[in-house]
Formats: structure tokens, C-alpha cells, sequence
């Protein structure tokens, strides 16, 4: 229960971060303006040395936003199992591949089994 507790701060605390430095969370990845990123830490490094810099404008239009974490469905999980496939950090591995759509990871799966 503990960890729940500290995982659930880290989030509000991320997402504090996220909404102070212009950088939004769609479930997958993390952006600030044109630039995305798998690792959360990552957008906010770029971001707060853009803010940092001399003449920097923040975007007036900005507007923060922040999904939940996108995890497979019933089904997904279901097709995962049949092909051996698996689901870490909002990405499917696969044969020591990584992707980010189940269905690319099912097609390559489906045409190179027991990999």
C-alpha cells in the first residue's frame, strides 16, 4: 500500500512539473511543443532549459493535459499471451523488439514465431 501512496505523489508531483513547464502526457508519451518523449524526466530536462533561456516565451495557449497510462485491455492481453508478447513502460516486446503498437508487434510475431 506504501508504494501505491508513493507512486500516486510522483504522479501529482510529475504532473505539476508537466503543467508548470508546457508539457502534456497522452497515456504514451510525454510533449513539449513539437518534441516528444518516452521518459518523463527527459521532456522536463529540454523543457525547463528552454524556459531557462534568455527571451523564452511561454506558450499563451497552452493548456494542460495529462492521461492516465495507457495498459492493454482484456482482449489485448489475450492476443499478448497467444504470441508470446510483452508489455513494459507503454511498449510491447517482442523477438528482443520494441514497438509501440500491439498490432506491429502481432503481425512481426504472427510471421517469426517462437522467437
Amino acid at each position: 500500500m506504501e508504494s501505491t501512496r508513493a507512486t500516486s505523489a510522483k504522479q501529482e508531483s510529475d504532473e505539476s512539473l508537466a503543467a508548470q513547464y508546457e508539457i502534456s502526457f497522452d497515456g504514451r508519451r510525454y510533449e513539449f511543443r513539437q518534441h516528444h518523449y518516452d521518459v518523463f524526466r527527459d521532456a522536463l530536462h529540454y523543457s525547463v532549459a528552454e524556459h531557462a533561456k534568455s527571451g523564452f516565451l511561454g506558450d499563451d495557449a497552452f493548456q494542460p493535459s495529462w492521461a492516465a497510462a495507457y495498459q492493454p485491455t482484456d482482449e489485448d492481453e489475450s492476443m499478448m499471451k497467444l504470441h508470446g508478447i510483452a508489455f513494459t513502460d507503454g511498449h510491447f516486446f517482442y523477438g528482443g523488439y520494441r514497438y509501440d503498437q500491439l498490432r506491429d508487434a502481432i503481425a512481426f510475431a504472427a510471421d517469426h514465431p517462437n522467437l
